[in-house]
């Protein structure tokens, strides 16, 4: 199945959290190619209009408008909670890239959740930012169970990445 992306404009990147671990969410986009069979954020399909199988579709979000750094002051932030920020596409878009150059000089505590070894393209910046943790998730040590089970980077890519 071909991927269908598209570009969406939103008003903020911010989103208020109901999760314990945050305050904010930054979700740079709507869906994940990784597609993951066993995804906690597939049930955000039913919100998104899209008829794709969850993975084959991907939502850019372009937003025009800077984030609020006063509002997240010495709050707890997570990039993202419902998709992989950076997922293949991120690669071409670099949503994540603008977004953590806006976070630089921030004062809160970000949370970096991935899959993808992309992040290592970011570091520049990461060691920049005072208060930051990435984790990187690694469900088997099988590379053939892996790669049924998704299609992000190698187990061999996030080992070499850590």
């Amino acid at each position: 199945m071909k991927m269908v992306i598209k570009e969406i404009k939103v008003n903020d990147y911010l989103t208020k959290s109901k999760l314990p671990a945050s305050d904010y969410v930054i979700n740079p986009y709507v869906g994940c190619p990784h597609g993951c069979k066993y995804c906690y954020a597939s049930f955000m399909k039913r919100f998104t209009g899209h008829n794709e199988e969850w993975g084959d579709f991907l939502d850019i979000k372009i937003c025009d408008k800077k984030i609020n750094l006063e509002k997240i002051k010495n709050k707890d932030v997570f990039l993202s909670s419902v998709t992989d920020c950076y997922n293949p596409f991120e690669e071409k878009y670099k949503v994540t890239r603008k977004i953590l150059e806006q976070l630089v000089d921030a004062d809160c505590f970000l949370g970096i959740a991935t899959k993808s070894n992309l992040i290592l393209r970011d570091v520049d910046l990461l060691k920049k930012m005072k208060h930051v943790r990435v984790s990187m998730s690694i469900n088997t040590l099988n590379e053939n169970f892996r790669a049924d089970m998704d299609n992000a980077s190698s187990i061999k890519e996030r080992l070499l990445t850590l």
